[in-house]
């Protein structure tokens, strides 16, 4: 018989990704997303009930998307905002599982000197005119997006006026 651990979970037993909605906590989706991504989650955070945090590599951003979507029931992505540093953009996404009552801040980020992040417009079609933003105002470029183009500029403008260098 193997031992029980305080949560009632065998001693060795991986804990799978629940079948229903319903049933994910906060640990859940953390324990889901290290399972799936050890190497590429880089810092995860609980921030209140109902709220998570968590950094992950660029190269893995999209195929973490998809897993929060197909396999964890996140259905909507709210926001996606580009943060510039000195040395990095962070593009911070929110996404939401209604069912779970959850928040997920999902942050990865690019070097300015490749400031290219995998589109999650295919995840959630609700991404396409916030990439199209970062884009048009900061200048981020989202792979395989299908119409990645200003959305609030003149097509011919040449700068990202929300960027730190940008003298209008």
């Amino acid at each position: 018989m193997m031992e029980q651990r305080g949560s009632g979970t065998p001693a060795g037993a991986i804990e799978k990704a629940p079948s229903k909605v319903g049933e994910m906590s906060e640990e859940r989706v953390i324990r889901a997303l290290l399972d799936a991504f050890p190497t590429a989650v880089t810092d995860y955070k609980k921030l209140k009930a109902g709220v998570l945090r968590a950094r992950i590599e660029r190269r893995e951003l999209y195929r973490c998307c998809q897993f929060l979507r197909e396999r964890l029931g996140f259905e909507h992505v709210s926001m996606i905002s580009a943060v510039e540093y000195d040395d990095r953009f962070e593009i911070v996404y929110h996404i939401t599982c209604y069912g779970s009552c959850l928040l997920l801040e999902l942050i990865t980020q690019t070097p300015k000197d490749d400031p290219s992040v995998d589109s999650v417009s295919s995840v959630w079609g609700g991404a396409n005119w916030q990439e199209r933003e970062s884009f048009d105002l900061m200048g981020i470029k989202f792979n395989n997006h299908p119409k990645l183009e200003r959305i609030l500029l003149p097509s011919d403008y040449l700068y990202h006026p929300l960027r730190k260098d940008f003298k209008g």
